[in-house]
């Protein structure tokens, strides 16, 4: 079975410092970053949802201290989160594993 990559990513948050974040919280906040006022809803990731998605952004809300706002969304069968930032991040590299063994 064929390993999965993930991206390395740095990202410059409003203060100006840079973070690097990797793997699936890295993929949660570039999709943040591209739906912007929109929301990001698990069913937003290409491949299908990941099951940890609250996870991936408890993460980075607690480890990075990036503000993500959460909404509840309804359908036809309930519910579902919406995450917002409320923290401005600019993503300034990505490495989605063309280089293997370096940092983004």
């Amino acid at each position: 079975m064929a390993r999965k990559n993930f991206p390395k990513i740095r990202a410059r948050l409003t203060d100006g410092s840079t973070i690097a974040v990797v793997g699936r919280e890295a993929m949660t906040l570039i999709l943040l970053a591209e739906k912007k006022d929109r929301g990001l809803r698990a069913y937003d990731f290409p491949g299908g949802p990941p099951f940890r998605l609250a996870a991936y952004v408890c993460d980075l809300r607690n480890q990075f201290g990036i503000g993500i706002a959460t909404s509840r969304e309804k359908h036809a069968t309930g519910e579902h989160a919406v995450y917002t930032l409320t923290t401005p991040v600019e993503i300034v590299a990505v490495d989605r594993g063309e280089n293997v063994g370096r940092a983004a």
